[in-house]
């Protein structure tokens, strides 16, 4: 993996080594934001903003930090349902839901591949120095045009308190921003307070239940609207 590094008067810049992003930072009169990208992966301006924005919000963090705080390396990539890593994850993620809602039809539980193709949704999967971390997924919502349905959000015990969680959250924002989404809405419920936390400070507000969580007890039905970003 390498480091990109930006501050706003500049373009992002990608180096190989920490010695030279130090290099970087020392002939800078500002911090900037820095974070692990792939080899491949070409970093954008637009993506460099959103980095420094949840530096800025959230704190330092393997996902956004600076040249003065080294952080382990993250990555969030695109995978599919069949990816034996993400099986795992989904698999922990059931089992905790299912010990937080013992109930008979209290969970509604619905991924499928055709949610996640091109131009419909994405699954992601985030690794903290190699080790599987966590995973999210968007879809679509074909019935309310402009809105994308955040899904399967889970962070592993190992990975938990790292904000892995919301860098996980905005890289799934970023990716539904740009395929023309609006809104974000998810489904949480009221036994899992830290999830709620997390998204209320990502600006997510309570709001009226939809489709198949109308009228369900233990759903919690939240919702964020984009508000556009000046580059």
């Amino acid at each position: 993996m390498k480091l990109a590094w930006f501050v706003p008067s500049n373009e992002v810049v990608v180096v190989d080594t920490w010695d030279a992003l130090l290099e970087l930072a020392a002939a800078s009169d500002q911090s900037g934001v820095t974070w692990w990208i792939g080899d491949r992966h070409q970093p954008t301006v637009a993506e460099a903003c959103g980095r420094l924005e949840f530096l800025n919000q959230r704190g330092v963090s393997p996902y956004a930090f600076t040249s003065l705080e080294p952080q382990p390396r993250l990555s969030i990539e695109r995978v599919w349902l069949d990816n034996e890593d993400v099986e795992l994850l989904i698999s922990q993620l059931n089992l905790d839901l299912y010990s937080r809602y013992p109930e008979p039809g209290a969970l509604i539980f619905s991924l499928e591949t055709a949610d996640i193709v091109d131009g419909v949704g994405a699954l992601l999967m985030a690794e903290l120095d190699g080790e599987p971390a966590g995973c999210g997924a968007f879809r679509v919502m074909d019935d309310l045009p402009g809105s994308v349905e955040m899904k399967r959000l889970y962070v592993t015990l190992a990975g938990r308190g790292k904000k892995i969680g919301s860098a996980l959250l905005a890289e799934l924002e970023r990716m539904a921003e740009a395929s023309g989404a609006r809104r974000f809405a998810l489904e949480t419920g009221p036994r899992q307070p830290e999830a709620q936390r997390m998204f209320e400070a990502a600006g997510y507000v309570v709001c009226a239940p939809w489709g198949q969580f109308i009228g369900k007890e233990f759903s919690i039905c939240m919702e964020k609207l984009l508000v556009s970003r000046r580059i």
